[in-house]
């Protein structure tokens, strides 16, 4: 009998990412969003038996390659050093990888698979609708497109408002709908087709016990502070304000601050910013939990920064508290970027000092991270640099300019680079786009400048 993790293994959808990956070899060249050239995506459509339009304005623009692409990069067959994609770490021991390896990387694939189907999502909202589409047809092999859709958009509304309605009118514009939303099953060897309906294989009810587990849970008025925060960071950070509405709504400002704030003092990081941030919402009505919290373990430095108070110490602590937040969603490198903000032209020989002395409960499990990583010899992202050029459209002559960017640079700070290349003084509408977020400046004045 075929193990569930030999399934994976040999599956269509990996098999093909492993194809592209051999394809790609010593190097390719890739454009600076990370994907190939418009020019070698017919020899890469010929190793994988696909066919494409005769002109390709963006090699994004065919599914059939975007989707092996993304899960070679997730799971490692694939990988982008200096502007070139070359084979990945996992390509040549992919057959003897242990069995729960290979199907937490089959399930990355699967939930990016699913992403793949609307150019501007990610792999939580893929895992999001892996996990509606298992357990509808679980329940109900012949379940029509309807049936599949109706629970995946009351889904993808709780956890990512923000990517429901794009996903969704991707998905219901295919040619096929109903294909489009199982053939994922079907290519990852989740699912097969049998009488007139699609059956869930031993490896499809394996995830959706995984996807089950992971899922974050509703959020209902009768939770205690606790619940409340343990379920927010299952969810996007950016999401945690919305999902969370419905329990404040079931309570007074201030009780609810303090319900919080005391929650928040024993929680992990991830947690307590949670709690802050919830708090800081609340505006004024919470000021008086803000003063109750000063004495809680853990909330000094928070409430430093929510009285426009913060010291040297208090900044510190909360550089630790950040990085910490991150290392179990984001991992090191991430956590080496945080500290590097508030830490800078302090070298890294020294890091781990620095960190203990802030006394963070945290500081040995950030040390040890971190020192682990630099040892590895990866390039940390914030000690990297992006060259970009700003030009001008529609503009004779032509207008640009060409500047260095840290890695780790915010759009706020992009936002005020640009302004000081170019000699603006914020008076020019703009907006940045990011996946199927729009980043931007709503000022009223802006706008009557921009129609007159």
């Amino acid at each position: 009998m075929v193990s569930s993790a030999d399934s994976a293994r040999g599956c269509i959808a990996l098999t093909e990412a492993r194809r592209l990956a051999i394809w790609v070899g010593d190097g390719r060249r890739v454009t600076p969003k990370g994907f190939l050239r418009p020019a070698d995506v017919p020899a890469a459509a010929a190793a994988l038996g696909i066919s494409v339009p005769v002109r390709i304005r963006r090699a994004t623009d065919v599914v059939a390659l975007r989707r092996p692409w993304r899960i070679g990069l997730a799971v490692g067959f694939l990988q982008i050093v200096d502007g070139h994609t070359r084979v990945g770490p996992t390509l040549a021991g992919w057959p003897d990888l242990d069995d729960d390896t290979v199907r937490e990387r089959w399930l990355t694939g699967l939930a990016l698979a699913y992403a793949a189907i609307s150019p501007d999502t990610d792999e939580p909202v893929g895992a999001t609708v892996a996990r509606v589409v298992l357990a509808t047809l679980a329940a109900d092999p012949t379940a029509s497109f309807t049936d599949l859709s109706r629970p995946a958009r009351e889904a993808l509304t709780f956890a990512h408002p923000d990517a429901a309605i794009t996903f969704l009118l991707s998905w219901r514009t295919k040619t096929d709908p109903l294909a489009a939303a199982v053939d994922p099953l079907i290519d990852f060897g989740a699912a097969v087709h049998s009488h007139g309906g699609v059956i869930i294989t031993p490896l499809g009810y394996w995830a959706l016990e995984t996807l089950r587990a992971r899922a974050p849970r509703p959020i209902s008025t009768d939770l205690t502070a606790t619940e409340l925060l343990t379920r927010l960071t299952q969810i996007d950070e950016e999401e945690q304000w919305y999902a969370a509405q419905a329990w404040l709504a079931g309570r007074a400002p201030l009780p609810a601050s303090r319900d919080l704030l005391a929650a928040a003092a024993t929680a992990t990081p991830a947690e307590r910013i949670a709690a802050v941030e919830l708090v800081h919402g609340l505006g004024p009505r919470a000021d008086a939990a803000w003063g109750e919290a000063a004495a809680l373990p853990n909330l000094a430095a928070h409430v430093r920064l929510a009285r426009d108070d913060l010291d040297e110490a208090a900044a510190d602590w909360l550089a630790v508290e950040y990085a910490a937040a991150a290392l179990p969603a984001h991992g090191p490198d991430e956590v080496l970027a945080r500290l590097d903000d508030r830490f800078t032209g302090i070298g890294r020989d020294f890091r781990p000092q620095v960190i203990e002395r802030t006394a963070h409960p945290a500081a040995a499990e950030v040390t040890a991270a971190v020192t682990t990583f630099l040892a590895s010899g990866t390039t940390p992202t914030s000690a990297q640099a992006y060259q970009l050029k700003i030009s001008l459209d529609r503009m004779r002559p032509p207008v640009w300019r060409r500047v260095l960017l840290p890695a780790t640079a915010t759009l706020a700070e992009l936002h005020a680079l640009i302004q000081v290349v170019m000699e603006w003084d914020e008076n020019h509408l703009h907006a940045f786009t990011v996946g199927r977020r729009s980043y931007g400046d709503l000022n009223p004045i802006h706008l009557r400048h921009c129609r007159e």
